[in-house]
């Protein structure tokens, strides 16, 4: 069985992600926590945390954790919140 040649890059994929995730939720992307492709179903899994509430301190500010489901062709498929964490926790 022969693999199926993505037509985005990681990097594309990741670049995508940012900005529509972005223009889907009026948030601000504070950073890419993972990225994997689905080799069965041809899906790029972007992970990323949102700035959803900035604080002072920063440490304060709200992060969520959203995942991001791309195509080979970079349309998103699905954009799904999976949790949020302060800045400054570590866990």
């Amino acid at each position: 069985m022969m693999k199926r040649a993505s037509l985005l890059s990681l990097s594309q994929a990741v670049e995508t992600a940012k900005k529509e995730a972005s223009l889907l939720t009026s948030l601000k992307v504070s950073s890419v926590v993972g990225a994997r492709r689905d080799e069965g179903s041809g899906l790029w899994y972007i992970t990323m945390e949102l700035l959803e509430r900035k604080a002072i301190p920063d440490s304060m500010d709200l992060l969520g954790v959203y995942e991001v489901k791309l195509t080979d062709s970079g349309e998103v498929v699905d954009i799904e919140r999976e949790g949020h964490r302060k800045r400054g926790d570590t866990h």
